[in-house]
């Protein structure tokens, strides 16, 4: 059953002890009058007033010959499903995911199933970054993940860098995800209106980013695996060769590609196709008729691991009409 209006979906990540509960006690107590139903994806003591509070347990299940990066929490579902029967409805879910998970498969729970696609909608994914400790935390291979498929990047502990630490990580932030809208900020000091209702998960919201996030610009700071791309070309590209290109990178390059998004400008077409993807879950529609007094042009943005820029550059390139 498709509901009159779909319920939004925030997913908060981070890696342990950037300040993910600070951050979900100020969302609640900036929605005082909101239903808020809590997810919370890790044990411990967490102290929310009046909230339905909800605490699941890792379900992994392999699928896609044992790639678990394509995998659905089947817990997560289960849960969902039981609010939505509830009598009592909810204005919106709030998911804080444990410091060491990876948040493809919560992302892909609401874009796999269609019931869950259906009823909710993915306003924001915002991950938690400790400004003072993330050089030694990106020795784990979470804090990539995690930074690589957010929509917001939360900088916290700020007030523990130097003003050139803090440009510096500013730069290594856009280099690995230059899709991401950034907040500096202490002890989780942000306004929650930047967070919340923005819809920066929905491309259509989304491609109305601070135009300079979506620049692709070279730095020194290499040593990380995880890196994006932005392509962005005015002329027209071939919907047969769009195809074939998408299926490649989806088949072949799915694993190492964690979010993929944008819009094209197809010869054939006088829509603009919009497209989103996660590992190996992609999802293309089409856009709104390109007005007379409007640019057409196509822009790709590539967040990923082990990226090879100039492979993803030819393949763009293939695509042109």
């Amino acid at each position: 059953m498709v509901q009159d209006k779909t319920i939004p979906v925030t997913i908060l990540t981070g890696f342990l002890g950037a300040g993910k509960t600070t951050m979900l006690n100020k969302l609640l107590h900036d929605m005082p009058s909101e239903k808020v139903a809590v997810i919370i994806n890790e044990f411990g003591d967490t102290s929310i007033d009046s909230q339905l509070v909800i605490r699941t347990k890792e379900e992994i299940v392999e699928i896609n010959s044992g790639c678990i990066c394509c995998n659905v929490r089947g817990d997560l579902i289960n849960l969902l499903t039981d609010l939505m029967k509830q009598e009592e409805k909810v204005d919106r879910v709030v998911i804080e995911t444990t410091g060491m998970a990876n948040p493809a498969p919560v992302i892909q729970t609401f874009l796999m199933d269609e019931q869950m696609a259906d009823t909710f909608e993915i306003d924001s994914v915002i991950t938690m970054v400790d400004a003072k400790h993330i050089e030694q935390h990106l020795q784990e291979e979470e804090p990539e993940q995690q930074i690589a498929f957010a929509d917001i990047l939360l900088v916290n502990k700020t007030d523990l860098i130097t003003e050139d630490e803090r440009k510096q990580l500013a730069e290594q932030l856009t280099h690995m995800n230059s899709n991401a809208q950034q907040f500096y900020t202490t002890y989780g000091n942000v306004d929650t209106k930047e967070l919340i209702g923005k819809k920066s998960f929905d491309l259509d919201y989304a491609l109305n980013i601070d135009p300079k996030l979506l620049t692709e610009t070279h730095y020194h700071h290499h040593n990380h695996h995880v890196t994006s791309f932005v392509f962005q070309d005015d002329r027209p590209l071939d919907l047969d060769k769009v195809n074939k290109w998408f299926a490649y990178l989806v088949r072949i390059k799915g694993e190492t590609l964690y979010r993929y998004k944008g819009v094209l400008s197809i010869k054939q077409m006088d829509q603009k196709v919009v497209f989103q993807g996660v590992h190996m879950l992609f999802a293309g529609t089409e856009g709104d008729v390109w007005t007379k007094d409007e640019k057409r042009k196509s822009e790709v943005v590539l967040i990923g691991k082990h990226l090879d820029h100039e492979e993803l550059e030819e393949g763009f390139q293939y695509c042109l009409a």
